[in-house]
């Protein structure tokens, strides 16, 4: 047996009539980088496609749209970081590029490619990919370009914090940019939110906007006031697969990090930090089953956890939910609460060991 992730693509459903509501009739981008925030980029992708006519995807490196592309080529799919010129040859046909900088769009103008479907990344503060809005303006009014510029698009760097000066900062440069290209006679696409972003109240919807981690399930809201009405779509659970009795004073796990004060029986669950579930977690994890909460004690290994069952003696194979599910202290909003970083990164984590399941 090994870790099972379970993904309720009812959850992703919910989650997109959600935001649909809140943006439309602008259009949602889903965003299935890094394998769908751990959720399977290519059940994820087939899903919302089938289900609600999506067409457009994003991801991050020009690998994840190639394997996207091979079973989904009716989809268009946007590659947000660079593809290098001698890239291009392997670039899907359904593919969009972004141009993050200047040297970028150099090389693509410069390339013997001819007709390259991009986007372009206007950095209003990020700082981190993005033309300057003269450089933008610059490639939007170039003549004879080998650059089919259908789309423009920002990032917010502060859309999630209750202090929103620099998310009105952005709003404001962003907005006078596209009233400028408008009109000019720019007719792409605009896209500027992301989750955070569209759960403002009154936020500019635009064209677009790209929908990732609450597409998930999470509230990424400054003051968090959405988490009812989004549903986490990720279940982790490991397998039991020992049982034994520890006595008083001994230890469990590397380095002995942690004692038994009374005789109590020890579980060991098939899971690990190679598996996703961090090592930070030693003697603070908490797992969950039946209704009952059990405490992860000793070291996380890299392929084995252990949880302080105290007199209760469950049957091996039974499945342990170790993140996620319906205790609060063992949802992975909580968990990225207690390890001080963010729901992403937990998600992101769940490694190809991890069987994902479907409901």
């Amino acid at each position: 047996m090994q870790a099972i992730c379970s993904v309720s693509l009812d959850a992703i459903s919910d989650n997109f009539r959600f935001f649909h509501d809140r943006i439309s009739p602008a259009q949602i981008i889903p965003v299935v980088k890094a394998n769908a925030y751990g959720h399977g980029a290519l059940e994820v992708t087939r899903h919302l496609h089938q289900n609600f006519g999506v067409k457009l995807f994003a991801v991050a490196t020009l690998e994840e749209a190639q394997e996207l592309s091979k079973e989904c080529p009716q989809i268009s799919i946007l590659i947000f970081s660079r593809i290098f010129p001698h890239e291009l040859q392997d670039l899907p046909l359904n593919s969009i590029l972004s141009i993050g900088s200047i040297e970028d769009a150099k090389a693509l103008i410069d390339s013997m490619h001819s007709a390259i479907k991009v986007h372009l990344n206007v950095n209003t503060g990020m700082n981190r990919l993005g033309l300057s809005l003269e450089q933008a303006t610059e490639l939007l009014s170039s003549p004879n370009s080998n650059l089919d510029i259908q789309g423009v698009y920002s990032h917010f760097s502060s859309s999630d914090t209750l202090d929103e000066s620099a998310f009105t900062h952005q709003n404001k440069i962003f907005a006078q940019f596209i009233d400028h290209i408008r009109s000019s006679g720019f007719q792409g696409l605009i896209h500027f939110s992301n989750s955070a972003g569209a759960l403002h109240e009154n936020q500019a919807a635009y064209d677009g906007m790209r929908l990732g981690i609450g597409l998930y399930g999470y509230d990424t809201s400054p003051a968090g006031k959405y988490h009812k009405s989004l549903r986490p779509a990720m279940e982790i659970k490991a397998p039991l697969i020992r049982v034994e009795q520890v006595k008083a004073g001994e230890t469990v796990s590397y380095a002995g990090k942690w004692q038994a004060s009374v005789d109590t029986n020890i579980g060991t669950l098939r899971i690990g930090y190679a598996d996703g579930y961090s090592r930070a977690l030693t003697n603070l994890g908490i797992t969950s089953f039946q209704g009952k909460l059990y405490p992860v004690v000793g070291t996380v290994t890299m392929d084995h956890i252990m949880i302080d069952l105290g007199n209760d003696n469950l049957q091996s194979g039974s499945l342990i939910t170790v993140l996620g599910g319906d205790e609060e202290s063992v949802k992975i909003a909580s968990v990225a609460r207690k390890l001080k970083t963010i729901s992403y990164e937990i998600c992101c984590a769940v490694s190809p060991r991890v069987k994902h399941e479907y409901q």
